[in-house]
């Protein structure tokens, strides 16, 4: 195992500076939602209103509903795209245990997580102009919204689960510094802790740990 003084010399300089890029783009344009929720009212108080409120509010503002979740699934794309590439990189510095079960769970959740995203942005839009039409809420509907919101967290949790993991093969390889290992090892678990518990969250929380590992990715390109 040669470590990060691999990576200072030869091909692999861009190979990592390229996964440190992907997974820091990855938090950074999944928060482009942000203009969504600022303009388009999806602030807190909008997930305090009732079903009935929160979906005559996506009836007055669906462009901006539906440009929240372009912008989650571009940022999650290049996130995705970053954690495949890491690891590979880990799988060769002699952890290809830890780096592809990590990457199984991270897939397996994003799986239900892109299902959840297109129930969340259709079905709760096509359920918001019915209600607009004809002043009463389908019945359909909440099973729809029940599913979206537990394939969000679901995924929420595996994804800071295999970053955990992703840790420990980045402590074990010698890959990357080990702050960034142990960071991420620590945020991966308190998070997916903190949602369980809380049922609740937020898809920049799948963003945080890979941030960090791209910061450490990318400086370890120089």
């Amino acid at each position: 195992r040669l470590g990060p003084a691999r990576f200072r010399h030869g091909a692999y300089v861009g190979e990592m500076l390229l996964t440190g890029i992907l997974l820091m783009a990855g938090i950074l344009l999944v928060a482009g939602e942000a203009v969504g929720y600022i303009r388009g009212g999806y602030d807190s108080a909008f997930w305090r209103l009732t079903r009935d409120d929160q979906l005559d509010h996506i009836a007055r503002n669906t462009g901006y509903w539906w440009w929240i979740s372009i912008w989650e699934l571009v940022g999650v794309f290049f996130m995705t795209g970053g954690v495949v590439a890491l690891a590979s990189l880990l799988a060769e510095q002699g952890e290809p245990v830890l780096a592809f079960a990590a990457v199984g769970g991270y897939l397996v959740g994003l799986i239900g997580w892109v299902f959840g995203l297109v129930i969340q942005t259709t079905a709760l839009s096509a359920a918001a102009a019915e209600r607009a039409e004809s002043g009463v809420t389908p019945v359909w509907i909440q099973p729809f919204w029940n599913a979206a919101y537990l394939a969000e967290g679901a995924w929420i949790v595996a994804a800071n689960l295999a970053y955990a993991v992703i840790g420990l093969a980045i402590v074990g390889s010698g890959l990357l510094p080990g702050w960034a290992g142990w960071t991420a090892l620590a945020l991966g678990v308190a998070i997916a802790i903190v949602v369980v518990a809380t049922r609740n969250g937020f898809p920049q929380l799948a963003g945080l740990a890979p941030f960090i590992i791209g910061v450490a990715a990318v400086l370890e390109s120089f």
